[in-house]
């Protein structure tokens, strides 16, 4: 008998988005960013969305790098991934590698969205419980 792996993408999500909150200080400004990276996710795709992170100025220029931060470990949950983007790389490092290793896949792709959509979900639901 072989041992499956369940891969819990709603566990990965929910981990993923407490430290997001744990990890930002202004519970109004992470819930008006994951809004809007959630729509820039949804509308636009898991590409745009880290383009979108990496273009924040003023009071979102501090949410967004621990947004990034959590949905890079996300990636190294999943088992198609041993290594994501560093907390300090570059933002034309970082959308290398998902050009390299996310985009040329589409079911990779189609996963790491629903993954980064319900990230963003809870971090926004979360966001509001903790006074956003």
């Amino acid at each position: 008998m072989t041992a499956k792996t369940i891969l819990n993408l709603d566990k990965i999500a929910a981990e993923r988005a407490q430290k997001i909150v744990e990890q930002t200080n202004d519970a109004k400004t992470l819930e008006r960013l994951a809004t809007k990276t959630l729509g820039v996710l949804q509308e636009q795709g898991v590409y745009a969305c880290m383009l979108f992170l990496f273009s924040r100025s003023s009071d979102e220029a501090k949410a967004a790098p621990v947004i990034r931060a959590q949905l890079f470990q996300a990636l190294v949950a999943l088992p198609a991934f041993d290594r994501a983007p560093d907390d300090d790389d570059d933002a034309q490092t970082a959308l290398s590698f998902f050009s390299d290793h996310v985009l040329n896949d589409l079911d990779l792709m189609l996963l790491v969205h629903d993954l980064y959509e319900q990230t963003l979900i809870y971090a926004r639901y979360g966001a509001k419980a903790a006074g956003g």
